[in-house]
């Protein structure tokens, strides 16, 4: 399982070892040793650390000591290594704190309230949550003095503003020291925060917390439709806070929709991250996500409560769902009645779960992370998607409205992965809308990161009609984004889902490209069928937000298609919009350097005049009817069309061709591949002989 913990959940804070501070890894002077070793804990071996034995030597680690009561705030110094799941300091049994995730090397500092240590023999643990969690833990030592006093603590306050009207608005703030690690911020003075090391998500309102003497940078950011404040600040001691007042302005319009995140956890009911309900709320409101869906595994969460309690109703729509997570795949439902029983994930068909998900109330079902969370043993891998036709090996009807195209939680390195998938089902004749979310389990990796944007009649966030939303969902209305907002019209008035009919041998389309000044657009593509048709350059202006629109006119073949464009961006090395990383080789990546993008969902264009949109999939139907049974005139037809087209028909004629025929027939597929790509790529997976290693090469 530390395998797995590698590749995909680490949290690196932009430093290796070898860049880390030497003051991160060391102990302020006196102090009393409680172990002086370095301790190797876990269930299994573990290589690569040169301070421990690859062999743990424990689950949990119980060192006993004796001391006298504290009746002051003592501290706790503890030098960890790789904590990537959660974990806990007890003393004496009671839990004292929640030790702070990383993977580096460095010392962290546990304030103990007065009374946590007894006269005589006290037991100090450390306790995983799960014993796959590889770390090292120690050394360990105790200081009679508050971390205030310790660590020569100044206290801070920091303020977050809309630059449009002076008002405090809710934010992320990210500290960082001079070598752009995130730091430990002390004795916060509000409970509406959501703290992590580095990161404080606040509303925006005075926040005062202490910070050793010493150099930082402070930014403050709300998701990807607002700048990006920082401030270099020198701490010194003094007998008054430091004020350092932030102001952040919006600068992608995305009136007429709003921000959806359709993909969202709570440690509480999903059992695993690390945030909340509370912290999840207040993270919801930080990032500026407008629409948040609920979605715990097998559970049905309401955010409402929370929400109401701590005053942030004003800033999002709360909706319940459920990640039902199931032997098949995760998928996301909603809306579900919080009250009522979650659906059985228990079920052994897609079919099947779907429709217990549609049975208690959703409108909206998801396939999520399709490809996730490898690709040898993925949903889609595991159903056989043959990636050209859009069909499925094992028989497989594909009863999902929607599908995941991005989410951060599960990336990879190249962005048009899974639309590949998602355009062969397209072309396969299945309605399947695109989805961003941001898979979020914890408060440091941003939520709303990866969204959908939905049009609404409304751009208030307190008042989104949600079964508005869920007909907008499924009528393909929405565009996916990850840092960068798109828009699209189509000969001057058509939008995403709708269908064009045009007799003419081209469509004008323009596209609209919206950023934040710290997110770079660089190139936009157009697709028709999943085919690049044309490209161009995104033009932007350093340090500047872009808003334009690029203008495109698309020549069209005589055949119904579907029109997609996507945007590609510059990935982005900043913590502020999270840790999480992937091993990618040898090194590794923060998933959020990996790239940006927006993808528009597909508008259907009517092509040959008969008043309605046909897929590449009717349209073969039709084709190789019209010479059925001479398979010579079929094949010679399959030659002379497109290359998708060509594969739908070879589908199509090879499910019907009986299985003593089918030899010959594979053998003209395979010919015929060696000069048509998408062909080739059919055959590698529907053709016997080559399918195993193909999947294995994935």
């Amino acid at each position: 399982m530390k395998f797995l913990k590698h590749l995909v959940l680490l949290a690196v804070f932009g430093a290796s070892l070898a860049n880390v501070a030497a003051e991160s890894i060391v102990f302020p002077e006196g102090g009393q040793a409680v172990t002086s070793k370095h301790h190797h804990l876990g269930a299994q071996p573990m290589e690569g650390w040169p301070e421990v034995s690859p062999q743990p030597e424990a689950e949990r680690l119980d060192v006993h000591l004796k001391v006298k009561r504290n009746a002051t705030e003592w501290v706790l110094a503890i030098r960890q290594r790789d904590v990537t799941e959660r974990c806990v300091l007890r003393i004496n049994g009671a839990t004292i704190a929640t030790i702070n995730p990383d993977v580096d090397p460095r010392v962290f500092f546990y304030p103990l309230p007065p009374g946590t240590m007894k006269d005589g023999e006290n037991v100090v643990s450390i306790v995983p949550a799960r014993t796959r969690d590889n770390m090292v833990i120690g050394p360990i030592r105790l200081y009679e003095k508050s971390v205030r006093e310790l660590l020569r603590m100044q206290s801070v306050s920091v303020t977050v503003s809309d630059a449009a009207n002076g008002k405090a608005v809710p934010a992320r703030l990210t500290i960082t020291d001079s070598n752009n690690l995130p730091v430990e911020l002390f004795n916060v003075q509000t409970n509406r925060t959501a703290l992590r090391v580095g990161t404080l998500y606040t509303l925006g309102t005075e926040t005062n917390f202490d910070l050793p003497e010493g150099e930082y940078k402070f930014y403050a950011t709300r998701g990807m439709e607002w700048s990006r404040a920082e401030k270099e600040v020198p701490v010194r001691l003094s007998k008054s806070a430091i004020r350092i007042p932030l102001v952040i302005r919006r600068e992608v319009d995305t009136a007429g929709f709003i921000a959806a995140d359709t993909h969202v956890h709570t440690l509480t009911f999903s059992g695993h991250g690390d945030a909340n309900l509370n912290e999840r709320v207040l993270t919801l409101a930080g990032e500026g996500v407008e629409l948040a869906i609920a979605t715990d595994h097998n559970h049905n969460t309401d955010y409402r409560p929370n929400q109401k309690k701590l005053g942030l109703n004003e800033f999002f729509t709360s909706v319940t769902g459920n990640e039902v997570s199931t032997t098949l795949g995760h998928m996301n439902g909603f809306p579900l009645n919080p009250k009522d029983s979650p659906p059985n994930h228990k079920l052994g068909d897609w079919v099947q779960l779907v429709d217990g998900i549609r049975a208690k109330g959703a409108k909206v079902v998801i396939l999520n992370h399709p490809r996730s969370p490898v690709i040898a043993t993925s949903p889609f891998t595991r159903a056989g998607l043959n990636r050209a036709s859009g069909e499925f090996g094992n028989g497989t009807r594909f009863p999902f409205d929607a599908m995941e195209l991005t989410n951060p939680g599960g990336a990879r390195p190249d962005p048009l992965y899974v639309f590949r998938d998602w355009f062969s089902l397209l072309n396969h004749g299945e309605k399947v809308t695109a989805i961003g979310s941001s898979d979020s389990h914890t408060v440091d990796d941003a939520v709303g990161w990866g969204r959908t944007y939905v049009p609404s009649a409304t751009d208030d966030p307190a008042r989104i009609d949600v079964d508005d939303a869920c007909d907008r969902f499924l009528r393909g209305e929405t565009s996916v984004a990850l840092g960068i907002f798109t828009d699209i019209r189509v000969d001057g008035e058509h939008r995403m889902g709708q269908t064009v009919s045009s007799t003419k041998s081209s469509v004008d389309v323009r596209l609209r490209v919206a950023a934040p000044s710290w997110v770079h657009p660089r190139r936009a593509i157009v697709y028709l069928n999943g085919q690049p048709v044309m490209e161009k350059p995104v033009p932007i202006t350093t340090n500047q937000p872009t808003d334009l629109w690029l203008e495109f006119t698309v020549p069209l073949s005589k055949h119904d298609a579907h029109l997609v464009c996507v945007v590609l961006g510059d990935g982005v090395d900043h913590l502020s919009i999270g840790t999480k990383a992937r091993k990618i080789g040898d090194k590794v990546q923060r998933i959020n350097t990996f790239f940006t993008l927006a993808a528009t969902n597909p508008i259907f264009l009517d092509v040959d005049g008969n008043g309605k949109y046909e897929s590449p999939r009717e349209q073969a139907r039709r084709l190789l009817d019209r010479s059925a049974g001479d398979l010579d005139k079929q094949w010679k037809t399959i030659m002379a069309t497109d290359e998708v087209l060509a594969v739908q028909m070879v589908s199509l004629l090879r499910q019907e061709t009986n299985i003593d025929s089918r030899p010959t027939l594979d053998q003209r597929i395979r010919e015929a591949a060696a000069e048509r790509k998408l062909l080739a790529e059919y055959a590698l997976h529907a053709l016997p002989h080559v399918r195993a290693e193909t999947i294995e090469g994935e």
